[in-house]
């Protein structure tokens, strides 16, 4: 019984950090055997990953002779008939946390410390021209400063002033950008959807979006169009003052992303709220012209979010993409590169972490993984541009606004 307790224990720490999307509690499992294929069965590959059954997670959604094979192990270690099909009952097992996991289940790596010791640019190109007390340009014109080996882009105009620099820890293997963003009434922050019958339910390669509406600074969002082409709950979404979704979680749900909600006001401020703290009609009336729902919240009215010193929620690295305001119309973004041999990602606290120490009072985690990108004047900087994920949403500083059908 003691043993059975302890493996109970290390599951519960080994499926947080396994990053897929549990289902919603009450419910109820298809069986799933050979032949069939979906997310159901992915989902299922990715959780047994975690408890040894697999040894990589470049996995199918296909239920096929490997994954019998992977099944009828997973019976055997917990003393099941082993017919190699996946039960109802066997998927809860599995989600459950009463699940044997094998020898080679994967440990949660370590937390790397909260403030990495920066490698990069220390001190601004000698070129700078004259800027306002906001940062801003004191002049007509653009500057445009773009030095990739040492780590450091910049975009000043007289509304806008765009600074992102590179750092790196060798020790953690870590590499990120910080973004600062001082953005105003002229040159306020925008949001763009990929235009069709309905908005964001085309997929458009993140370059060609931030392209296509002229931006400095494009990063992705909360990827809504993936769960709304997917049928799955999009959370409460508004894009330019349009609902385009409100099926969402019950405040704190377990399941990842919750779909908590970050919100812009059009005075240029932003908010992060509970998932379902508020309707969408609601937020409206508040004088919320953008929300994203993704979450967890990372920092809200200055201190940390709910789960950020709790270790044992979703704890495992991976490319992060972060957005945050140190005060109206002024924004931080954290981009993380990840799932490479020179950066392993980072974990949710270190996000929360880093927020704070650049002064932001509100900071909401977005879409991370595959999708995280960060476009600097029509460059992809974070990774390379081969077999790019295509996207439905952007955020964007700089650009052209976009209309929205009626």
């Amino acid at each position: 019984m003691h043993r059975r307790k302890a493996f109970r224990i290390v599951l519960i720490i080994l499926l947080l950090a396994a990053g897929f999307i549990c289902p919603a509690a009450g419910d109820e499992y298809a069986t799933l055997e050979k032949g069939m294929s979906g997310p159901a069965v992915l989902r299922l590959k990715q959780s047994m990953y975690y408890l040894g059954y697999f040894t990589s997670l470049n996995l199918s959604d296909s239920y096929n002779d490997v994954m019998v094979e992977r099944v009828k192990n997973l019976q055997r270690a917990n003393g099941l008939e082993e017919d190699g099909i996946a039960s109802a009952a066997l998927q809860e097992l599995v989600y459950s946390g009463r699940c044997l996991p094998t020898a080679g289940a994967p440990a949660p790596t370590p937390v790397p410390t909260p403030v990495p010791p920066p490698l990069g640019p220390s001190s601004l190109p000698a070129d700078l021209p004259e800027t306002t007390q906001d940062g801003f340009l004191a002049e007509d014109g653009e500057y445009l400063y773009e030095n990739p080996s040492e780590g450091l882009w910049i975009c000043l105009r007289k509304d806008l002033a765009v600074t992102v620099r590179r750092y790196a820890s060798q020790t953690e293997k870590l590499i990120w950008f910080e973004t600062d963003i001082r953005c105003s009434p002229d040159s306020p922050m925008l949001t763009y959807v990929s235009e069709g019958r309905t908005p964001g339910k085309r997929y458009v390669s993140p370059v060609v979006m931030a392209e296509q509406y002229a931006s400095v600074l494009a990063i992705t969002d909360d990827f809504f169009g993936h769960r709304l082409n997917n049928n799955e709950r999009t959370g409460v979404v508004i894009r330019n003052g349009r609902v385009i979704g409100e099926r969402t979680y019950r405040n704190d749900h377990p399941s990842f992303p919750n779909l908590e909600v970050l919100a812009l006001f059009a005075d240029g401020s932003m908010k992060c709220f509970l998932s379902s703290e508020y309707t969408a009609q609601e937020y409206l009336s508040m004088g919320v012209t953008d929300t994203f729902a993704f979450g967890p919240i990372l920092v809200t009215g200055g201190e940390k979010g709910p789960h950020m010193d709790d270790r044992d929620y979703y704890h495992y690295r991976e490319p992060r993409c972060a957005l945050g305001m140190i005060e109206p119309y002024h924004y931080v973004v954290l981009t993380v590169k990840g799932r490479a041999d020179d950066s392993k990602g980072t974990y949710l606290p270190w996000l929360a972490d880093r927020m704070l120490s650049l002064g932001a009072v509100e900071a909401m985690n977005l879409d991370g993984g595959g999708t995280v990108s960060l476009v600097f004047n029509g460059k992809m900087l974070n990774k390379g541009t081969k077999n790019l994920r295509n996207v439905t949403s952007m955020i964007g500083f700089g650009g052209t606004p976009q209309q929205l059908p009626e």
